[in-house]
Parts: structure tokens; C-alpha cells; sequence
């Protein structure tokens, strides 16, 4: 009986998971790359979106009180328990979070993107609302921001 010996080794094996797993990895930049616009504008339209809510409600508490000053923050978290509502002299950090500010004639509210981006949102007595962005992102500062709009999507 003859034993035969291995004169090398193969690498096929090696092969066999590195090329996949190449592949694989090519294909998720891609898809990262792909998506990328998507995910920002997801980002800035659950803020918008946020904000958006936030002002019907200060109109609704402006109907039935008289004056912007009873939509504060403690009122709002009453009303839209799923967004965080602070004062107007602290910054919004995130898109849960909004910053307000309440005069008898006015309304603004200011919340940051994931994308670090600032969006706010202005109302007076009448007339749609006033948008735009913004670097700061406190309800004093949007309070007297000129308005600018909202980057189109």
C-alpha cells in the first residue's frame, strides 16, 4: 500500500470566503453611498415635521387662551408628549427637542437635526408661519432670525 504525500497546500479555501466577503463589502458602500441624501433628508424632516406640530398646537392653546403666552413648554409637553419642549434661553441639541419661545403676539420654536443642522419655526397672530435655519438653536435667537426658509428636499 502506497501513501501519497501533499507536495503543497491549497489556498483555494481562502479564496472561497475572501472574494464574498469583498464583494459583500463593495456592495455596502455602495448601498452607504446610495442612501446617504436619503438619510438626511429623513433627518430633517422629523424635525420639520416636529416643529410643524408644535406650532399647530401653540395656535390651538393661542385660540382658546387669547395669547401665545400660555404655549410654554410645560403646556406643550401636555399636549405632544413624544417631543421635549424647554426655555427659549437653552439650545435644542436634537431633533426630540424643542426650544420655545412665547410672547402675547408671538410663537417660535427651534429644534437641531441629526445632520447638525438648525431648523426653526416662527408664528405671529396671522399669516403662515415664518421658517428657517440657523446656527444657534435657542427660541431667543429664532425669535428675531429673518426668515430664510427650509432647504428644499
Amino acid at each position: 500500500m502506497t501513501v501519497e504525500t501533499p507536495t503543497g497546500r491549497s489556498n483555494r479555501g481562502f479564496w472561497f470566503v475572501l472574494l464574498p466577503m469583498a464583494v459583500g463589502g463593495l456592495l455596502l458602500v455602495v448601498l452607504i453611498i446610495a442612501f446617504r441624501p436619503t438619510v438626511r433628508r429623513n433627518a430633517d424632516a422629523l424635525v420639520q415635521s416636529n416643529l410643524r406640530a408644535a406650532v399647530a398646537v401653540a395656535r390651538d392653546i393661542r385660540d382658546v387662551e387669547g395669547s401665545f403666552t400660555a404655549a410654554r413648554p410645560l403646556r406643550l409637553r401636555e399636549e405632544l408628549p413624544d417631543i421635549l419642549f424647554i426655555d427659549p434661553d437653552e439650545s435644542s441639541n436634537e431633533p426630540g427637542i424643542v426650544s420655545v419661545y412665547t410672547a402675547a403676539g408671538t410663537w417660535a420654536g427651534a429644534a437641531r437635526a441629526d445632520t447638525g443642522e438648525c431648523f426653526w419655526i416662527r408664528t405671529g397672530t396671522t399669516g403662515n408661519p415664518e421658517v428657517g435655519t440657523g446656527t444657534d438653536c435657542s427660541g431667543d435667537e429664532v425669535s428675531t432670525a429673518p426668515s430664510n426658509g427650509w432647504p428644499e428636499e
